[in-house]
């Protein structure tokens, strides 16, 4: 028998839509994938528009599928490649034939609206989407019956008959997007049920291709035919499990020529029934809907701005509400009943309602529709909704809200952190009650307190698990609380009519892997035999097999604490078979309730991760569904503080934080929410939280949950290094180093990196510079890096004594010698590398200012002898924008002590001083035409006799001249171009050897160019 019960709850059929899977549990591992070979075939029948796949010759995005392969609320996720859109029956009818004969699962698709992602495909099946059948075949005003293809929008149905006075039988919230199709595949009831009736009665005839290519023509517009088994009704709320409806003949009601709507405030639900029959009465023919909303759901609606119907007077001591809708032909007849109506109620002996409001024009009535409509967006902004939409009977509505409040509060969770509101609204006409519980958040023990506490409710009152939504990929593992063996058994033989292959809506057996072999399991065999039996049952019947011998591969059933678990975990772990899982036997039954096989990823080396669940957490209910989920996930929740791995904890405690100081100095220790848990397993793989607290020192965030290493500080160490070898030179905590160290996480060798954030390696060696220095101080002794290697993150060497700069006075005397001092000292800080120029002092002797004349004008004759004291070439370009200052000169930048860069002006006082001077020491100022000639004229120095004479002061400058200026300069003038324009050139790219090569293939083209002009 394909379903059974274990522990008091159903067997889930296979995560998948509709009855498919219910049938065929095991052929959809014999399903083929689609190729480009099928692509090829689909396109030699189709327009180019109607095929999109990711595989060739189409080659679509991927991200044009994505509104195919995901639901519009996001939960359900399919992975199909290719979707196609015919526009015609015919069409239809070739695509089922192939893939029938080449066993390629397809999902037949409309709006993509429902709730239970039941038009979602799961692996790569065929999506055939109906929306280019888009026509209307045919209207009769006179019988008011339709027949339209499937892809037609429901609001351009409406659009179409209302110009007739007709309105279609069905309104839904998604009418501007739903299809006609998906309406009848999908038995949608919405807000007209009461006053038109279901799909059932209002369909006359319907247009399906079978999965074989069949085409099935009961189009008839017949309201009456009584010849044989009436076959649409098979198709009519099957989910696209037999078939692709391809047309629809519907019967459309005269449009109402006078609506009006009241809402009624009622003392106790305990009226809801008799108003009901009293109403009934009393408008009889005219009555369209009756919705029932509790005052938690009139609350909320209220609170976040739904519209206000009552007084804050007019609710006083309401417990309930009702909305009515009356829908006739004559506004004066209608309005007169209902008058009758409310008369009638409020002058009764025993009052039904307190009070009421009619509405008195369109807008009041779309008001009130308003605050019912819109108590499911109130319910979303209010929290995390659990929602059930389930048929019982009228007198259970208020039964079923409070029971399920108060099995919530006997279990602990009825509080603010966990669900804060129970509450019911729905369709009392046809006893369809939405269920909505509202939590803080999701949280894994408020599902196991509902699932399946409310299917049992259902069970008990003989109701429907499903309503109106359909049983899709949510619901399949609840079906048989609504549905007997037999039904199902008989559910199986119809699809086997229609589907032998079981290609339409197909899903994927939970215990089969991706290349649809069965999954291996070996039950303990101490375990009573009446357990051992029913996991034998749900394996085998959800595609998995049972071996008598534990597998090389698979999963062992086990009953923790027992000692025969114990002997088999002491036999039969291996780290040579890290794919053999011990797992509770609950785990089949937690595998039904996901719909899917639950990884094992709580594991290391093939063994459980140790966790220890603290006290903090104290609800019973919430410590043990944690430790289940925790086992079903590989894990072992019984370990002790001491030596579990992670400690699981109540963040919203101060014991949390508490946790988090005692622990953060112990390597590969962890201490995470419980809510850390379910994230895992939603993510798939095990990631500790990479939560950052504040350090101690309060100025930025450093300390990480991840602690440090000694391996971690090794590599620390040996960046510093290699980047910053000399602490002189400063830099070791500055942002940008550690920035820049984080940036090359991507590269293999840097994988290190991406254990901390930048902020915490930074504070790991502020806090720990002593140590670290030192460290790495030994490294630079034995690497012995070159001072001047640019690959020091743009840092030198500098000196280690460096004399402090005095601002004093010129006088006439001295004058020339402070100017030597200043350029010398400019000279210094802007020369980056190891400088074979030695500083000249201020004391200068005839010997010494002889011999820089000489160096100067050797330097003239020989234009390439400045990289002789260049620093050596290094492969990375230097950037001027990102060269740092020192230290000192950070904390030091007053900026009338900067020194000259280059050509930029000279500071304030030195203009001033100048200025002031300037009548006394014209005689010593030098002509700037004698600087050029002196730096332009090369000559060669025989004598000493017979050098030009010049100032002491020039002289000085001169020799001290920053190289790079020189360089400049010999570029402008061997090949002719200003000292600007080679300047401007430079500071881009700052290679003076790419500078020369530029501006020589300048002056070359040039002269090509113009080689042959004549003057």
């Amino acid at each position: 028998m394909f379903v059974s019960r274990l522990c008091g709850r159903p067997a889930a059929c296979i995560r998948r839509a509709g009855y498919s899977t219910l049938v065929h549990p095991n052929l959809t591992s014999h399903l083929t994938p689609v190729s480009e070979h099928d692509i090829s075939h689909f396109a030699s029948f189709l327009v180019p528009t109607s095929v999109i796949s990711t595989l060739s010759p189409s080659s679509s995005p991927p991200d044009e599928l994505d509104q195919y392969n995901n639901d519009w609320i996001g939960r359900f996720h399919g992975r199909s490649t290719t979707v196609l859109k015919p526009k015609t029956t015919q069409e239809v009818s070739e695509i089922l034939k192939w893939c029938n004969e080449k066993r390629i699962g397809v999902v037949p698709q409309g709006g993509n609206t429902g709730l239970v992602g039941g038009s979602v495909p799961v692996n790569n099946e065929v999506i055939l989407s109906l929306s280019n059948l888009n026509k209307v075949r045919s209207f009769d005003p006179v019988s008011g019956i339709l027949v339209a293809d499937a892809g037609c929008i429901l609001q351009s149905l409406t659009d179409y008959v209302a110009p007739h006075n007709h309105i279609m039988p069905i309104d839904l919230g998604a009418k501007g997007s739903c299809q006609i199709g998906g309406n009848v595949a999908t038995n949608a009831g919405g807000l007209r049920l009461l006053r038109y009736g279901s799909l059932h009665g209002t369909v006359l005839g319907l247009e399906v291709v079978l999965p074989d290519g069949t085409i099935l023509d009961q189009l008839t517009t017949l309201r009456k035919d009584n010849t044989g088994y009436d076959l649409k009704q098979l198709f009519i709320g099957a989910e696209g499990t037999l078939g692709v409806i391809t047309g629809v003949s519907i019967l459309t009601p005269p449009a109402p020529q006078a609506s009006n709507n009241v809402i009624l405030a009622l003392p106790s639900f305990d009226n809801v029934l008799p108003l009901y029959q009293t109403v009934k009465r009393q408008l009889s023919e005219i009555l369209s809907a009756f919705e029932f909303i509790d005052r938690t759901a009139y609350n909320l609606a209220v609170k976040h701005g739904q519209g206000r119907a009552l007084s804050d007077e007019d609710v006083k001591g309401a417990e309930c509400f009702v909305l009515v809708e009356t829908s006739g032909g004559r506004r004066e007849h209608d309005e007169e009943k209902l008058n009758d109506l409310l008369e009638l109620l409020l002058t009764a002996d025993k009052p039904l309602v307190n009070t009421g409001v009619l509405s008195q024009s369109p807008a009041q009535f779309s008001s009130l529709w308003a605050l019912r409509e819109g108590v499911t967006e109130a319910i979303s902004k209010e929290g995390k909704a659990y929602k059930y939409d389930i048929s019982v009977p009228l007198s259970s509505f208020k039964d079923v809200v409070d029971n399920t409040r108060e099995h919530l509060r006997s279990q602990g969770l009825l509080h603010d952190k966990a669900v804060k509101f129970v509450l019911g609204y729905g369709h009392v006409g046809d006893g369809n009650l939405h269920l909505n519980i509202v939590a803080d958040a999701y949280l894994p023990e408020i599902e196991n307190a509902l699932e399946p506490y409310i299917y049992e409710v259902v069970a008990s009152h003989r109701g429907s698990i499903s309503a109106e939504h359909g049983i899709g990929a949510m619901k399949t593992h609840a079906l048989s609380y609504s549905k007997s063996d037999v039904s199902i058994q008989l559910m199986k033989k119809i699809k086997d009519v229609f589907d032998p292959k079981g290609i339409m809506n197909p899903g994927k057996p939970i215990f089969q892997d991706d290349h649809g072999l069965a999954v291996k399991f070996f039950i303990q065999k101490d375990l009573p035999q009446e357990v051992q039996a029913e996991l034998c049952e749900t394996v085998t019947s959800l595609g998995g097999r049972v071996e008598a011998k534990v597998p090389r591969q698979g999963y062992i059933l086990v009953q923790p604490g027992t000692a025969e678990e114990e002997r088999l975990r002491l036999c039969w772990t291996s780290l040579d078979r890290p794919e053999r899982y011990f797992v509770p036997y609950t785990y089949v039954e937690a595998c039904k309730i996901a719909g899917m096989l639950l990884k094992q990823i709580f594991t290391e080396n093939g063994t459980p991760l140790r966790m220890h669940i603290h006290p903090s957490i104290a609800n019973v209910n919430a410590r043990s569904a944690l430790s289940s989920r925790i086992m079903h996930s590989g894990g072992d929740p019984h370990a002790s503080a001491q030596s579990a791995r992670v400690i699981l904890a109540d963040p919203n405690t101060d014991v949390f934080q508490h946790l988090v100081k005692t622990y953060q100095g112990v390597a590969d220790k962890y201490i995470e929410s419980y809510l850390w848990v379910k994230k895992c397993i939603e993510k798939g793989t095990m990631v500790f939280t990479p939560l950052v607290y504040k350090n101690p020192g309060g100025r930025r965030p450093g300390e990480e949950r991840t602690q440090f290493t000694e391996e971690d500080e090794e590599h620390l160490c040996n960046w510093i290094a290699a980047k910053i070898p000399y602490k002189e030179t400063g830099g070791r905590t500055g942002n940008r180093l550690y920035q820049q160290l984080c940036d090359l996480s991507a590269d293999p060798e840097y994988a290190w990196v991406t254990r901390h954030t930048w902020q915490s390696w930074r504070e790991r060696y502020k806090k720990n510079s002593a140590r670290l220095d030192t460290i790495i101080a030994r490294i630079v002794e034995q690497k012995k890096p070159s001072p001047g290697d640019k690959g020091q993150y743009g840092y030198v060497r500098q000196a280690e004594e460096k004399p402090k700069r005095t601002r004093r006075k010129k006088t006439k005397t001295n004058e020339h010698i402070y100017q030597s001092e200043e350029f010398a000292d400019d000279t210094t800080k802007r020369v980056s590398g190891p400088s074979h120029v030695s500083n000249i002092p201020p004391e200068i002797n005839g010997q010494q200012l002889q011999h820089a004349i000489t160096t100067l004008q050797d330097l003239a004759d020989v234009g390439s002898a400045y990289s002789a004291i260049l620093p050596a070439p290094s492969s990375v370009p230097l950037d001027r924008s990102t060269i740092r200052k020192s230290p000192a000169e950070e904390e030091d930048d007053d900026p009338e002590w900067t020194i000259r860069i280059s050509n930029e002006p000279p500071p304030a006082w030195s203009t001033k001083r100048r200025a002031a001077d300037e009548g006394n020491h014209e005689k010593d100022k030098r002509p700037r035409h004698q600087y050029e000639q002196a730096s332009s004229t090369p000559t060669s120095m025989p004598n000493t006799e017979a050098q030009p004479t010049l100032p002491t002061s020039a002289l000085v400058a001169i020799a001290n001249m920053h190289v790079i200026d020189q360089g400049i300069r010999d570029i402008a003038r061997d090949f002719r171009f200003t000292v600007e324009e080679v300047q401007e050139f430079y500071d881009k790219c700052g290679e003076m050897s790419i500078t020369r090569m530029r501006f020589q293939r300048m002056r070359e083209e040039l002269v090509a160019k113009f080689s042959d002009f004549k003057y």
